[in-house]
């Protein structure tokens, strides 16, 4: 159980240490001179760091969670 927990902390903190380069893409489609910059589509692209979170949060629970069932 404790080497699941540690395994998915280790995960979350490398997934966070990428979230800047994922804002940062984001930004880059979606700034100013970005292909994306005043389409409805650079509105679904700026919550892309959310979504990154969510989904790397939502992993590391289940990861933990099946772990604890066996």
């Amino acid at each position: 159980m404790v080497s699941k927990l540690i395994g998915a902390l280790i995960a979350m903190v490398i997934g966070l240490a990428l979230l800047p380069v994922v804002g940062d893409f984001a930004d880059d489609l979606t700034g100013t001179g970005g292909q994306f910059e005043a389409t409805t589509t650079g509105a679904l692209i700026d919550l892309l760091p959310v979504i990154y979170v969510i989904i790397l949060v939502a992993a590391g629970v289940g990861y933990v969670a099946v772990g604890r069932r066996k």
